[in-house]
């Protein structure tokens, strides 16, 4: 499983137990990450890693080993927190330059079909107005495309601490969540 968050230090070690020990993770904790910059060497040069060398520079690779993807995001405005919108821009090697119709919207095609990861999305906020809820729903269904998980993902929003980590014992499958049952 492959992990990506934005929570503070504390918040994480306040969850860190409903994850098994073989949990990918990337935070916000690692420090050492560049934003993207449209070279688009990811997808030409170096066909599904990206050239700017940080420690996010295996990020697609990192979506191509793991079954499943948990990115959980501070909702601002709607979207992602500017941390995760950058760890997505980063992946973007996962996919192909190449664009298809789904749905009538155009979306990338996946690099790696048979590598396609079960996505859950989760966003906190303890104010968010309706229309803030439903930018985030679609903004997730349009990344979920992208990724190819387009019948394979899972969209929440919850308030506080307590509802995250219940939200994480229900959807979470693996070792560490089986020892605590």
């Amino acid at each position: 499983m492959l992990l990506i968050h934005d929570l503070d230090s504390e918040t994480f070690k306040n969850i860190s137990s409903i994850f098994s020990k073989d949990t990918a993770i990337v935070s916000k904790e690692m420090k050492n990450i560049h934003p993207c910059c449209g070279c688009f060497n990811c997808w030409l040069k170096t066909p599904g890693k990206c050239v700017i060398n940080d420690d996010y520079t295996i990020m697609p690779k990192l979506f191509i080993e793991n079954n499943t993807v948990v990115i959980i995001t501070k909702v601002q405005y709607g979207c992602y927190s500017s941390y995760i919108k950058n760890v997505i821009e980063r992946s973007i090697g996962y996919l192909l330059p190449f664009l298809a119709n789904v749905n009538g919207e155009t979306h990338h095609t996946v690099r790696y079909k048979d590598k396609i990861p079960k996505m859950i999305f989760i966003g906190y906020s303890n104010d968010t107005t309706p229309s803030e809820k439903e930018t985030f729903f679609e903004l997730i269904k349009g990344n979920a495309i992208n990724f190819g998980a387009k019948d394979n993902y899972e969209c929440y929003l919850v308030d506080d601490l307590l509802s995250l980590k219940n939200l994480l014992l229900q959807k979470i499958d693996n070792k560490a969540l089986k020892e605590a049952e």
